[in-house]
């Protein structure tokens, strides 16, 4: 089992997120994205140590899709559509999308940790330390920490913020 954090990194008046290894080195770096269609305030990109990029964002909502949110991933080469399950969003987030015919899978477990599926097998955990504020990524050691995968389960953890936000926001309207 492998582990990565996220730290937070300011470099020359630029600020990311980087994702370190168990060794303290750092295998990416997540920072603000830009993608057409998409809701600029929740759009990421995630650059590894090699160079290859992603960007990840949020489709531009409207009032008829707005318990099925759908996120679009871009690399150099591939762009993916990732979405909300109808009806498991108003529970547990829950996103799905295949990545070259291989089905992947996000989903919020019963501890409040984010999981990540690939083609039916457990590749990762996410776990949010609330008392450390530490975000540790637990993944499977055959999990290539420059892969697309890594990238979007990388990526995701902030749509996965976001769901918890608003979903407490609703949470609390309702109490």
């Amino acid at each position: 089992m492998k582990q990565y954090q996220f730290k937070l990194s300011v470099d020359s008046n630029r600020k990311s997120v980087a994702i370190e290894n168990d060794h303290d080195e750092p295998v990416g770096y997540i920072e603000k994205g830009v993608l057409r269609n998409c809701e600029k305030r929740n759009t990421y990109s995630y650059t590894s140590t090699r160079g290859e990029s992603l960007t990840l964002g949020l489709k531009k909502r409207k009032f008829r899709d707005m318990n099925i949110s759908k996120y679009i991933v871009v690399s150099d080469d591939t762009e993916l559509v990732f979405k909300e399950r109808p009806g498991t969003s108003l529970l547990h987030f829950r996103v799905d999308g295949r990545i070259d015919d291989q089905f992947m899978s996000i989903e919020e477990n019963w501890s409040g940790d984010m999981e990540v599926y690939f083609h039916g097998d457990h590749i990762a955990t996410v776990k949010e330390d609330v008392a450390s504020t530490e975000t540790l990524i637990l993944a499977d050691s055959q999990l290539d920490d420059h892969s697309l995968k890594f990238g979007i389960l990388v990526l995701m953890y902030f749509m996965f913020k976001l769901y918890k936000r608003e979903s407490w926001d609703v949470a609390n309207l309702l109490a």
